[in-house]
């Protein structure tokens, strides 16, 4: 549920800067500082996550592999 809520976050954000008339360049420099805020909210979420698992889960935690 919570990634339904960063999207429309996500579109209705694009959809307010599009309306504001900036140049494609501060548009760009917007949309890249919204990428770093998100990349760090999602690492602290994964860190928080990861810091809750028991160690007895952590050390038998093995790599997803490929088909």
């Amino acid at each position: 549920m919570r990634i339904f809520i960063i999207a429309a976050c996500l579109v209705v954000l694009v959809i307010a800067l599009l309306t504001l008339g900036l140049s494609a360049a501060e548009f760009g420099f917007i949309m890249l500082g919204g990428a770093l805020v998100v990349a760090i909210v999602m690492y602290i979420i994964t860190r928080r996550r990861y810091q809750r698992m028991p160690d007895s889960d952590k050390s038998d935690r093995e790599p997803p592999s490929l088909p």
